[in-house]
C-alpha cells in the first residue's frame, strides 16, 4: 500500500520539480562546454554536415559521402546554427544555442522518471527518480550532447510513458502521439527496432481494434519523412536505412572500429550504476514492462560486436526510474509497521537524494569519455575568435579535432602524419594542433595553450596556398574515413 500522498502539497511538489528541472539544466549546460569529445560522431556524424547545410562548409567523412546518413537531424542542428550564432563570437553562439536546445529536450529524463515512479510506486518515488535523473552523471553528460543515440532516447522515453499511460488524454490521440514518438526514436536509431517493436505490440494489448491503427499511423508518420528526405537529399527513399544497415550488418563496417565480449554492457553497467543496478532489481515488481524493455534493448545491443555505452543510453533513466522504485519498495518492506511513516518517508527522500548527487560526483572521473581529447575541441573553439587564424595542421590528432562546426572560419584544415611534410609545410599553415609540447620551427610557431594529450602552436604572418593533398576532405577520401 502506498504512503498517504495528501501529505505533500501541491505547491511543494512544483517547487522541488522546479528546483530538479533548473538543476538539471544548469549541469546539462556546464557539462557541454566542459571540453571533452564524447565521439568523433558527435561532430562529424551531426555538427558537420549540419555545418556545411548552414554554411555552405565542412568535414566529409564516408558516411555523408556513401548516403549512410540522413540529414533530418543535421537539418535541425543547421536551424539552430543560423537561430542563435549571435549569441556570441566565432562558433561560440551556436554552440551555446545547440546546447540550450538539446539539454531542454534531455530533460525529459526528469519529467520520465517523475511521472513513471509515481505512477507505479507514489510521490515519494517520483521524487527521488526525478532527482535522480536530474544529477546522474552519465544523463548529465550525454543529455546535451549531439549523438543521434542520445536525441533518440529523449523521443522514446515519452513514447513509451504515453503508450503505457497518459489515460487524461483520449486513447486515440495518445496511441498516435505515442507511435509518432517511437517512428521518431526508431528513425534516429535503428538498432532500437526490436524494443520498439515490442513496446509498439505490448500497447496494442488487449484493445487491438482501438488501438493498432492510430499507432501505426503514428508510428510510419516519422518513417516515412525520413524516407521521404532521403529520396530528395539522396538517390533513393530510405537509403540512409538500407545502407546503414548493409554496411553494418553485412559489410561489418562498425566492426573496424573495435569489437567488445556479448556480456560487455551488463559488466558495464554494474561497474558504473551497480547500487543502482541492484536497487533496479527490487524496482522490477512494480514495472516489469520497463525492465522487459531495457532488457531487450541490453540484448539487442549486445549481439552487435562494436559496442559503445553511447549506444545504450536509453538504459540509463529507466535504471534510474527502477531504482527510485526499487528503493521505496525495500523502505515500505522494514517500515511497514513504523510508528512515524512521515518520518521515514523525509528521511529515506534526503538521503536517496544525497546519496545520488554524491556517487554521480564522484564517479565522473571514472566516466570513460571525461575530459577526453579536450585539445580539438578547446584549440578550436579559441582558433574561431582568432581573425587572423588562415590555415590549421592537425598533426596526429584528427579524430579529436572539433571540426568546421567549431573552428567555423572557411579556411583550410590540413592532415599531417609525417614530421617532415610538418615542416616543409608550415607556411601554409598558422596554426598547428600536435599530440607532443617541444614542437620547434624555423617560422616561430609558439606555444599559446597546451592540454593534457596535446597543444596549439601559433605563428604571426601569412599563409601561402596549401597543397590540396593534405587538406582534410582530401585525405579523408583518400584513407576511406
Amino acid at each position: 500500500m502506498l504512503w498517504n500522498r495528501s501529505r505533500w502539497k501541491p505547491s511543494v511538489i512544483h517547487c522541488a520539480l522546479a528546483v530538479f528541472f533548473a538543476v538539471g539544466f544548469s549541469l546539462r549546460l556546464y557539462a557541454a562546454h566542459f571540453p571533452n569529445l564524447i565521439h568523433p560522431d558527435a561532430i562529424f556524424q551531426t555538427l558537420e554536415p549540419a555545418h556545411r547545410l548552414a554554411y555552405g562548409y565542412g568535414v566529409i567523412t564516408w558516411e555523408w559521402r556513401e548516403g549512410v546518413r540522413s540529414w533530418v537531424f543535421p537539418a535541425f542542428l543547421a536551424a539552430i546554427m543560423r537561430a542563435t550564432a549571435w549569441m556570441g563570437p566565432g562558433s561560440s553562439g551556436y554552440l551555446w544555442g545547440i546546447s540550450a536546445v538539446l539539454s531542454l529536450l534531455s530533460l525529459v529524463t526528469i519529467w520520465f522518471g517523475y511521472l513513471w515512479a509515481k505512477r507505479v510506486s507514489g510521490i515519494e518515488a517520483a521524487v527521488i527518480a526525478a532527482g535522480a535523473c536530474a544529477v546522474w552523471y552519465d544523463l548529465v553528460i550525454f543529455g546535451p550532447s549531439t549523438l543521434t543515440g542520445v536525441v533518440a532516447a529523449h523521443a522514446l522515453l515519452p513514447g513509451l510513458y504515453l503508450g503505457k499511460y497518459g489515460e487524461r488524454i483520449p486513447e486515440g490521440r495518445r496511441m498516435l502521439l505515442a507511435g509518432l514518438l517511437l517512428g521518431l526514436a526508431l528513425s534516429l536509431r535503428v538498432e532500437l527496432a526490436p524494443a520498439i517493436g515490442f513496446a509498439l505490440l505490448y500497447f496494442c494489448y488487449p484493445n487491438w481494434r482501438q488501438r493498432a491503427l492510430p499507432l501505426a499511423c503514428g508510428f510510419l508518420l516519422p518513417v516515412l519523412v525520413f524516407g521521404l528526405v532521403d529520396a530528395f537529399t539522396w538517390s533513393y527513399p530510405f537509403q540512409s536505412f538500407i545502407k546503414y544497415v548493409w554496411v553494418n550488418a553485412f559489410e561489418a563496417r562498425s566492426a573496424l572500429y573495435g569489437t567488445q565480449p556479448w556480456y560487455w554492457y551488463f559488466l558495464v553497467l554494474t561497474e558504473q550504476m551497480f547500487p543502482l543496478f541492484v536497487l533496479a532489481l527490487f524496482g522490477l515488481r512494480r514495472s516489469q514492462f520497463l525492465g522487459w524493455f531495457a532488457l531487450i534493448v541490453l540484448v539487442s545491443h549486445s549481439m552487435i560486436g562494436h559496442k559503445e555505452i553511447r549506444f545504450i543510453y536509453s538504459v540509463f533513466p529507466i535504471v534510474v526510474t527502477l531504482a527510485a522504485i526499487g528503493l521505496m519498495e525495500i523502505v515500505r518492506y522494514f517500515t511497514s509497521k513504523s510508528k512515524n511513516p512521515a518520518l521515514v518517508r523525509n528521511a529515506t527522500i534526503v538521503s536517496a537524494l544525497t546519496f545520488c548527487c554524491l556517487l554521480s560526483y564522484w564517479s565522473i572521473p571514472l566516466f570513460p569519455y571525461w575530459q577526453k581529447n579536450a585539445v580539438g575541441i578547446a584549440a578550436f573553439n579559441r582558433l574561431s575568435r582568432d581573425p587572423a587564424v588562415c590555415g590549421v595542421a592537425d598533426y596526429e590528432l584528427w579524430y579529436s579535432i572539433g571540426g568546421y562546426a567549431h573552428l567555423h572560419r572557411d579556411i583550410p584544415i590540413l592532415l599531417i602524419a609525417n614530421e617532415h611534410i610538418l615542416r616543409t609545410e608550415e607556411s601554409a599553415y598558422n596554426a598547428l594542433l600536435a599530440k607532443r609540447s617541444g614542437f620547434t620551427s624555423t617560422m616561430g610557431f609558439k606555444p599559446a595553450e597546451c592540454w593534457p594529450n596535446g597543444c596549439l602552436y601559433t605563428r604571426p604572418g601569412p599563409c601561402a596556398p596549401p597543397a590540396k593533398r593534405y587538406e582534410i576532405n582530401t585525405v579523408l577520401r583518400k584513407i576511406g574515413e
